[in-house]
């Protein structure tokens, strides 16, 4: 018996070590303390109000670019500052980390976790070498052979009949339904319906999703192989067979979509295929809803701003209800594109990318950091650097109507060869949305909103920014009133001389 208490004391002795403190090749970094990143996890905290409590504070206060985390069960060491760089790289080490693929590939999964035995390992998302090669190229080709504006445009047509028939409604649950509806219909080549009914499809993947997301698994990912959750694990090899059923249908059945573009390519295997999918249906419907939800509450809180943005719709598109590429183009809508950078910004819809491990040592500013150290780029740190980005926490999209805003950190979706091949795909659908509804809609925030005072988002496991019970109140604008957003010629030549269009996309799919 009480040989039993002691090996159980010296196991909980070890673990609390192992948390508490680093090995010793990374106790010279500064690191956030384990008990307030465990309290953090255990209660729920959201991803975003967790970095800006216990990991911006380094940056700010005491300048570090680099700090070390304890999280899924190993140390990592986050990048705070978008330019540090070891002495021996001629670019910053961000730059290196996504276009030296052999210098810092992508980490490999662990295994226990049950988000990899649902998304794969043969993806675009986690390959290196050959592999992310083969696949970079393909879906790169995928995304590049036209953009579905007439599918966006006719899904935001459906969503806005739907809210023409309720003044208030839960504006994220809506976001995800369209996003949804946008990957299947363009990207899987199936159609979910989801605007208009509740799938049960993707009832069953947000419970997995939710089920997956137990913070006491994600703490400690041994505990799946010590504590099996053998109900999931049949729920999530059952959700996958469903994703198999529909590339198989695909096989049977091709379309005019990005799937049966891939599966063109003889030498994808099933696998790959399948896993892409997912990982595809994932970017497509968790990031993009995010991302939509965000940019609508923004315009919600600032009705100034929302009333620019109209204005420049009317002006470009004016009663066209088919609007072309050219219309719904970064160019074309400068302020529109500026608001969606700010909103990616302040809330970029996934936090990080994916970690890397060197394969030399580097040195990090004035830290020296042994090879196979994890590292990952904290991008919504970066993105909330007082150094780069004046008054980080408000929504200001004139500052990306200026010459160089390029120069500023603005990362949500990775940068160079590994960049979002959705790049393009993802904006054009979130100006479609936003220029059918400025043209159609105000919205605002209802007196009841727990979003007053700031943007609330959900806890997410796997570092997405999702806002939720996010209620927004619709008012149909009618057409004498649209007259009225049409600028003058005056407004117009005072406007921001148009740049170029530096439109990026979902970073889900980045090619991290």
């Amino acid at each position: 018996m009480y040989i039993w208490i002691i090996i159980a004391a010296f196991i909980l002795i070890l673990c609390c070590y192992r948390i508490t403190v680093p090995p010793s090749h990374l106790r010279h970094l500064p690191r956030v303390a384990t008990l307030p990143l465990l309290c953090s996890y255990l209660t729920g905290e959201s991803e975003d109000r967790r970095i800006k409590r216990l990991i911006i504070p380094f940056a700010r206060d005491t300048h570090e670019h680099v700090v070390l985390v304890w999280v899924l069960d190993r140390w990592m060491v986050h990048i705070l500052n978008f330019e540090v760089w070891p002495p021996f790289l001629h670019f910053s080490l961000y730059y290196q980390m996504c276009d030296n693929t052999a210098l810092f590939p992508k980490e490999t999964p662990d295994d226990a976790s049950l988000l990899w035995r649902f998304v794969g390992s043969a993806t675009l998302l986690m390959s290196n070498g050959k592999r992310w090669q083969k696949q970079s190229v393909l879906i790169n080709d995928a995304f590049s052979a036209k953009i579905p504006v007439q599918a966006f445009t006719s899904l935001a047509h459906n969503l806005s009949a739907i809210v023409g028939k309720c003044r208030t409604m839960q504006w994220d649950k809506y976001a995800q339904r369209f996003a949804l509806d946008a990957v299947g219909s363009t990207v899987l080549g199936h159609n979910f319906d989801a605007i208009e009914t509740d799938n049960p499809f993707v009832q069953e993947y947000n419970a997995v999703m939710a089920a997956i997301a137990d913070p006491i698994y994600l703490i400690f990912p041994w505990m799946e192989h010590t504590f099996p959750r053998k109900k999931l694990i049949c729920r999530i090899d059952t959700l996958v067979e469903r994703f198999m059923q529909l590339l198989t249908d695909k096989k049977n059945n091709p379309g005019d979509d990005m799937m049966t573009f891939m599966l063109k390519d003889p030498a994808m295997s099933h696998k790959e295929l399948r896993d892409n999918m997912i990982v595809l249906f994932i970017g497509g419907h968790d990031t993009a809803a995010g991302a939509i939800s965000t940019l609508f509450y923004f315009l919600a809180c600032h009705p100034d701003m929302q009333r620019r943005a109209r204005e420049e719709i009317m002006e470009v598109l004016g009663d066209d209800l088919d609007p072309t590429v050219e219309q719904l183009s970064g160019i074309s809508l400068l302020y529109l594109t500026a608001c969606i950078r700010e909103a990616m910004r302040i809330n970029t819809p996934i936090s990080y990318i994916v970690p890397r491990q060197s394969n030399r040592s580097v040195r990090l500013g004035k830290y020296f950091v042994p090879a196979r150290t994890s590292l990952i780029v904290n991008i919504y740190a970066i993105h909330h650097d007082e150094e780069r980005w004046k008054s980080p926490d408000a929504f200001i999209p004139e500052r990306f109507l200026e010459q160089g805003w390029q120069k500023s950190g603005w990362l949500p979706f990775a940068l160079g060869p590994r960049q979002c091949p959705a790049r393009n795909f993802a904006m054009y659908e979130q100006r479609t949305l936003a220029a059918t509804f400025l043209r159609e809609y105000e919205w605002s925030l209802p007196e009841y909103s727990i979003h007053k005072d700031s943007l609330k988002n959900a806890f997410s496991s796997f570092a997405l920014t999702l806002p939720h019970d996010l209620d927004l109140t619709f008012r149909r604008i009618s057409k004498g009133e649209r007259k009225t957003f049409r600028r003058s010629q005056t407004e117009v030549k005072k406007a921001p001389v148009r740049g170029h269009d530096f439109s990026v996309g979902v970073q889900f799919l980045a090619k991290k």
